[in-house]
């Protein structure tokens, strides 16, 4: 059975275009949904199907007077990022989906997502998550018990203070985190940060860490159609089965990644300043 891709959104945002195309381009025989609203229905197409969010809202409005909220953005912002879980569970569970692959609206997707070796996937990155309907049950009751326990929410707070997630001292308790801790239950789960072997899903191209940075965000190349980041220690060219574009600024750059819009033939690079594709040798 080939596995859906489900995406979340509330707003009519130019760049969820280019996110739901990529995702249904990158994945020509997937079901891609948007969970979405009124106002984003115009986003619906052959290939992509709408369902309003306002169906599946049940156990995500039962969950929102147990919510605590800890953290800079505004609460309605926050607290849905929790509610989307039970969105997606409810959702899956009305119409027999027993997994999917779901991706944020800010993320490009070039990889084919039934290869196996990226089911177990799960909850390392909550923007890239390959879930199944027993784990959406098993986390929302979770995060329900962490936030309707005094005690364990106090954990919950200790845990992200830990993680270095925090604002001016403030802990930014998140879904991220929940999904962290949510992971340790499960001891015999491999941790791969995203990267399987020659491939990799994007964590952040904010956050280069161990891969060619330019002006502070992933150094990104394009050799005959397909995305690379550079190991700076091993000199490997990585393949980019993802790219992560978090924050508001690097919004406007996904058009520039749309596999439509890249050349099949050739090497480069992308400029972020000129917002080309500049031509290079990969050494």
């Amino acid at each position: 059975m080939t596995l859906p891709i489900v995406l979340i959104h509330r707003g009519d945002d130019t760049y969820l275009s280019y996110s739901l195309r990529q995702a249904e381009v990158s994945n020509p025989e997937a079901s891609v949904f948007l969970l979405g609203t009124a106002i984003n229905q115009h986003f619906a197409s052959d290939g992509i199907t709408h369902v309003m969010i306002h169906s599946y809202m049940q156990s995500a409005s039962a969950f929102a007077p147990i919510y605590k909220h800890m953290h800079i953005m505004p609460l309605s912002y926050n607290l849905f990022c929790f509610q989307r879980w039970f969105v997606l569970r409810d959702f899956m569970r009305d119409n027999q989906i027993q997994a999917c692959c779901y991706i944020d609206s800010d993320v490009m997707l070039y990889e084919n997502v039934n290869n196996p070796i990226y089911h177990d996937f799960k909850m390392e990155f909550v923007w890239t998550n390959f879930v199944s309907l027993d784990l959406l049950d098993r986390f929302c009751a979770f995060t329900t018990t962490y936030f309707a326990n005094t005690m364990l929410y106090g954990q919950l707070v200790q845990e992200t203070k830990q993680l270095g997630h925090l604002s001016n001292n403030l802990p930014l308790v998140s879904d991220m985190v929940v999904g962290l801790l949510f992971l340790r239950q499960f001891p015999q789960y491999t941790y791969t940060h995203g990267r399987y072997d020659d491939r990799m899903f994007d964590e952040n191209i904010n956050r280069p860490i161990w891969a060619e940075s330019l002006e502070g965000k992933r150094k990104v190349y394009l050799n005959d159609g397909q995305l690379y980041t550079k190991d700076v220690a091993s000199k490997a060219y990585i393949r980019l089965n993802s790219l992560h574009f978090q924050g508001t600024v690097m919004k406007d750059f996904m058009s520039f990644f749309f596999t439509p819009h890249l050349s099949k033939k050739g090497s480069f690079y992308f400029d972020y300043q000129t917002r080309l594709w500049m031509p290079t040798v990969l050494t």
